[in-house]
């Protein structure tokens, strides 16, 4: 064999050699190389989108590669009141779902979503997170994981009437309801809930079917709610609640490795401060600078009238949690009702 065959065939060897190598690099970094359908009712420039991106871009990261998401913001792809059941279904892969839309498919939900629980907020939340969203993926008979429990939202009153401060100002207020122990809250304060998705409350302001709202700060601003209730109260204390999980598809769930499942869970754990940290900033900024800027002067509680108001939602706590029993139970001691 001349020299120029056998340089040739060592140099074709050598171009397999180099493949194989590329190709096992390129498998260690993308063992599962799954894209996952994903929505949310947020859309880039919103707040909470942040969190969105916050949650795939470090699965995305972590698993090199390995798990993508082809998010669908703005429930594009499913209405917003149906992605628990649509992830059920394996419809969606994966959501940052609103619970309390869909609460009779995973009832348990329903204990974040009852207002004046002392470590539902932004500060407490995180010490907590990951023993709350252990128990409820034990004790929820659905087709679907929790991966994490991130957004705690605080709540101011808005108005379209004036407002005073006190807890008389919720007593026969038409309110923005979404169901389950939420409305229970409301009415407990003496508002009237009337069931309006999160899409439709400004042209519900506007017509006149509801008064006002109770929800975040930063959805007044970004949803330009102020052109329509310019009255707006702060709550120091007791107005916060649960509202929106990650969740996965079970099958999904179980057809991942180990090693990824980690992952989902870690990133699922950590949002949880990403998020609460932004929110509280978000919100002190838009007391201190964005509402003065748009001629909106708040009403802040006063710590009596504050106490009044959490013992009235004290009321709710023992009928909710013997409706759910054991597991909710266990889950209100954590939370500080107990």
């Amino acid at each position: 064999m001349s020299k120029r065959v056998r340089f040739a065939w060592m140099l074709v060897v050598a171009v397999c050699i180099l493949g194989l190598n590329v190709a096992n690099e390129a498998a260690a970094k993308d063992p599962v190389a799954r894209t996952l359908k994903f929505t949310t009712l947020y859309s880039e420039g919103q707040e909470l989108y942040e969190t969105v991106k916050f949650f795939t871009n470090e699965i995305e990261k972590r698993t090199q590669g390995g798990i993508k998401f082809r998010i669908f913001p703005g429930s594009s792809l499913v209405s917003t009141n149906q992605f628990v059941s649509a992830v059920n279904k394996g419809v969606l892969d994966v959501a940052f779902a609103v619970p309390v839309y869909e609460q009779g498919l995973w009832p348990l939900t329903g204990i974040l979503n009852t207002l004046g629980a002392p470590y539902v907020n932004y500060e407490k939340w995180k010490n907590v997170h990951d023993q709350v969203r252990d128990i409820t993926n034990k004790n929820i008979d659905l087709n679907v994981v929790i991966l994490g429990m991130p957004h705690v939202l605080t709540y101011a009153l808005y108005s379209s009437k004036p407002l005073t401060g006190k807890v008389a100002d919720f007593k026969g207020m038409l309110l923005r309801g979404t169901g389950g122990s939420f409305d229970a809250s409301m009415k407990a304060l003496g508002g009237a809930p009337v069931m309006i998705p999160a899409p439709e409350t400004y042209m519900a302001l506007q017509k006149g079917t509801i008064d006002g709202a109770a929800t975040i700060y930063s959805r007044y601003v970004e949803g330009k709610m102020y052109e329509v209730t310019p009255y707006f109260m702060v709550i120091p204390k007791g107005m916060t609640m649960c509202s929106q999980h990650f969740i996965i598809n079970k099958g999904v769930w179980t057809s991942l490795t180990p090693d990824i499942q980690k992952v989902l869970l870690e990133v699922g754990t950590e949002v949880v401060g990403f998020t609460n940290d932004r929110s509280a900033a978000s919100d002190k900024k838009i007391l201190a600078e964005i509402l003065p800027k748009l001629g909106i002067k708040p009403v802040i509680m006063s710590e009596e009238e504050n106490k009044l108001l959490l013992q009235k939602l004290t009321t709710v706590w023992d009928p909710e949690i013997s409706k759910l029993g054991k597991p909710a139970e266990e889950i209100a001691r954590i939370i500080g009702v107990k």
